[in-house]
């Protein structure tokens, strides 16, 4: 007997075929049919309807993105080997808090409330067996200043010691002038990474300086949520339609939504299940 997780991997990320409550059914004999159908059937917003515990999918036009709730460092150990074909994630990095305390990178009301935690060498591991090798790697950092050098240039060391390759930096150009007395800030950082030697680009139109506004943060679903437009760049480069985008950081599921809206699967992991909840209500 399938657990419902191992029977969504089946159905939605193998097969790549719609799924139907008889197909649930048939993974799972032994669950009451009632149960299962009302799990599938309980929807949040428009999008996403819940099929487990802490298990979301969308589904549009034959990709579909899967959300789990849940901690990556241990969610991620559940995942099949070689499966993604691109990570694009932004890490909750715990430096980042002396930084934010001053007010000089987010404005009050929208002062991070989530746990942070540093990529360690554990997680890295554990992402480089679940993607498959040449699978892109997008990576987001904050702008180089003295204070975040040491750490980004940390964190590329740990990456390559797990056997990642470093391809480059690129930038995301916000178009709006922030803060700052070394020039006010207008970007962050992507690091560009590989597992092993990169496969050759889907999209040879898009370039490494991708300028986008920032989404007003108003409107956001969540603190550091990236607008939808850099994400569907960063998609496109690194993946053709059906296959297969990883986010262990989701946030707010944008990543996970442009993947959606390009024809593309996505495997979402996210940790705080109120954020989650908000997120996958406005989706």
């Amino acid at each position: 007997m399938l657990t419902l997780t191992e029977a969504i991997q089946e159905v939605f990320l193998r097969k790549r075929a719609p799924v139907y409550v008889r197909d649930l059914y048939a993974a799972l004999p032994e669950a009451l049919p009632h149960s299962v159908r009302a799990r599938v059937y309980e929807n949040l917003g428009k999008l996403f309807k819940r099929v487990g515990r802490g298990l979301y999918v969308a589904e549009k036009d034959g990709a579909a993105c899967v959300v789990v709730e849940g901690d990556a460092w241990e969610e991620i150990k559940r995942l099949p080997s070689g499966l993604a074909d691109c990570l694009v994630t932004d890490p909750p990095y715990d430096w980042l808090d002396p930084v934010n305390k001053l007010h000089t990178t987010t404005r009050p009301r929208m002062r991070w409330k989530f746990d942070r935690r540093d990529l360690d060498r554990k997680l890295c591991l554990e992402i480089f067996r679940v993607l498959k090798q040449g699978a892109h790697v997008f990576i987001f950092i904050p702008a180089e200043t003295a204070t975040t050098r040491p750490h980004i240039d940390r964190l590329i060391r740990l990456l390559e010691a797990c056997g990642f390759v470093f391809n480059k930096r690129w930038i995301w150009n916000k178009a709006v002038l922030g803060m700052g007395y070394n020039g006010r800030a207008q970007h962050e950082g992507m690091l560009f990474m590989s597992k092993g030697r990169r496969r050759k680009p889907c999209d040879l139109s898009v370039p490494d300086v991708l300028t986008f506004k920032p989404i007003d943060s108003r409107r956001r679903r969540h603190p550091c949520e990236k607008p939808a437009g850099l994400l569907e760049a960063l998609i496109r480069f690194a993946t053709r339609i059906g296959e297969l985008v990883l986010d262990v950081f989701a946030g707010s599921c944008s990543t996970g939504l442009a993947a959606l809206r390009l024809g593309r699967d996505a495997l979402c992991i996210e940790k705080d299940a109120s954020a989650l909840r908000r997120a996958l209500e406005m989706a």
